[in-house]
């Protein structure tokens, strides 16, 4: 995939989908950086999961990689982010936007405070990443990649109640074209990936509960391994995919055949 020693963030890296884009990456020679979110006030602190996702690289890649906390809400952490890996790692090649928040309805129980933080971090986030990252490629007259993680819920939504993330999924989609469109030029290819149902820990409950219900709606008729969007991530992030941008990519097993 010609990405060895190319320097790749992928926010949202320490588990799930995110760290299988991290080691998907790394297993084609790039260097990685792992971002994590770290939120004493709500308990969250992923920093084990991205040190272990490092350390696993190291381990079976023996490629460098680099844990780093930020809040994909905050402007001043996602600065601060592409600051450090450009003195960590080096100038960044490709940006993986994968880093989503989820909150769930139904549409009469969202407050607005739910809806602006999902729309916070999933495309205004998005949104900041992507701007700093074409500045920085500009600046220094280089080409590179970005890849936004989207979902079919953007085109078709959702029957379990995610109105505010089906929302900011759609924005994303809308925001990878018009990016696309206006640095074509400039040798900065921008595509998504829209994903279904994916196995992992986040939703490993709803499987449990009734799979048959979500496999009946997959022509495929199977739910999507982590390894398999990360396949479609690690190509759109190389040079194979040269001839591609502005694109979501369908990968949900044939629910939307667009």
């Amino acid at each position: 995939m010609q990405l060895t020693d190319k320097v790749v963030l992928v926010t949202g890296g320490s588990r799930g989908l995110g760290k299988a884009l991290c080691l998907g990456l790394a297993a084609e020679g790039a260097k990685v950086a792992v971002n994590y979110f770290h939120n004493e006030a709500k308990g969250i602190d992923l920093v084990a999961e991205a040190d272990a996702v490092v350390a696993e690289i190291a381990d079976r890649y023996g490629t460098e990689a680099l844990a780093i906390g930020g809040d994909m809400g905050s402007e001043a952490d996602i600065l601060a982010m592409f600051e450090l890996i450009q003195q960590k790692l080096g100038p960044l090649d490709v940006l993986v936007n994968n880093a989503a928040a989820l909150a769930s309805g139904p549409i009469t129980k969202y407050t607005e405070a739910e809806w602006n933080y999902v729309f916070q971090v999933n495309v205004t986030g998005t949104f900041i990443a992507c701007r700093e990252f074409v500045r920085r490629l500009l600046e220094q007259d280089r080409k590179g990649r970005i890849v936004n993680i989207a979902s079919q819920a953007a085109f078709l939504g959702s029957t379990s109640g995610h109105l505010p993330y089906d929302s900011s999924k759609g924005a994303v989609v809308s925001m990878t074209r018009a990016i696309a469109r206006e640095v074509a030029g400039k040798g900065i290819n921008v595509n998504a990936v829209a994903p279904g149902m994916i196995r992992t820990e986040m939703v490993a409950g709803r499987l449990a509960a009734d799979e048959d219900k979500y496999l009946a709606r997959i022509p495929l008729h199977r739910i999507a391994t982590v390894e398999e969007i990360s396949d479609i991530v690690t190509f759109l992030s190389s040079d194979r995919a040269s001839y591609m941008t502005g694109t979501t990519l369908d990968a949900t097993g044939g629910m939307m055949m667009r």
